[in-house]
């Protein structure tokens, strides 16, 4: 029994020194920063000074408005979109079901930089995509990167579109393990197929679906490499999320103990929603 302990730990050893290095360590190493007010060379004790800046600072409270409508996108476009794809997927012929998993599966695989060059061009302002539609139909272009009210939602469309395809396949291996002789026998009681998804599909695939609500939470107030290369967080910080903030405070203004209250603030929330989720959704009782 000892031997096969020790070859367990040897086993999880390389990770759990990757997990502590990069992300344990450096959280801890956060959290004491957000105590401490920080220069080039030293550190001085603050207390909860940046705790209480942090309450002051607008910026950021905006930002987690930001974050907000990201989350709303996300979420609507991986809880009800991507489940309604899954669904037509399970209904259509195998191999062309496995090809549009494919398709939809794209977006997630391709870099960042040939993401944002395909979007600038259906976003510009003059000659993209999206005006060139609006003027056939003699509407007029949309400043769609360039309006405090539409950049976000537009980044927003964005984010969200490329979060599907990893959903779709979640739903999908989901739905493949469903039992269909339990399908079958509701469809014998004289259950339609809206009651069948409703009563039946979506409580066993409860489990794949708070996942999916967790991760995406999580994910949301970490966005900041779209609003980066797209617009900078402008116009007018529209579109600077939470995560973009942190990073502008910390190496735009050098202040890396207010950048630190400001992370774990934002932590400890997100650790919150999660878990109101996962309290409404009743994990294990689907």
């Amino acid at each position: 029994m000892k031997r096969r302990g020790w070859a367990g730990v040897l086993f999880i050893a390389p990770a759990l020194t990757l997990l502590v290095t990069f992300y344990i360590a450096p959280i801890l190493y956060s959290l004491r920063l957000s105590f401490y007010k920080v220069y080039w060379t030293s550190a001085e004790w603050a207390g909860l000074d940046n705790f209480i800046r942090l309450i002051r600072e607008g910026l950021y409270w905006d930002s987690i408005r930001v974050s907000a409508k990201f989350l709303v996108a996300i979420l609507f476009c991986d809880l009800v979109i991507s489940y309604l794809i899954a669904l037509g997927l399970t209904r259509i012929n195998k191999r062309i079901a496995t090809s549009f998993r494919a398709c939809y599966y794209i977006p997630v695989i391709l870099s960042s930089l040939v993401t944002v060059s395909v979007w600038r061009w259906f976003l510009r302002y003059g000659g993209g995509a999206f005006n060139t539609i609006l003027e056939g139909l003699h509407l007029p272009a949309v400043m769609w990167l360039g309006h405090p009210t539409v950049a976000p939602w537009a980044l927003c469309l964005i984010v969200a579109g490329g979060a599907i395809g990893t959903s779709v396949i979640l739903y999908a291996a989901a739905l493949g393990q469903l039992n269909t002789e339990l399908l079958d026998a509701a469809r014998v009681d004289g259950a339609n197929e809206i009651q069948i998804v409703w009563h039946i599909i979506t409580p066993l695939v409860r489990p794949t679906m708070l996942y999916i609500l967790v991760i995406n939470t999580i994910g949301a107030f970490q966005i900041w490499e779209t609003p980066f290369l797209f617009t900078e967080g402008g116009p007018l910080h529209s579109t600077s999320t939470v995560a973009l903030t942190i990073f502008n405070t910390a190496f735009g203004k050098n202040d890396y103990g207010l950048a630190s209250a400001m992370t774990i603030v934002t932590t400890l929330g997100t650790l919150f929603l999660a878990w109101i989720f996962i309290k409404k959704m009743h994990f294990g009782e689907g």
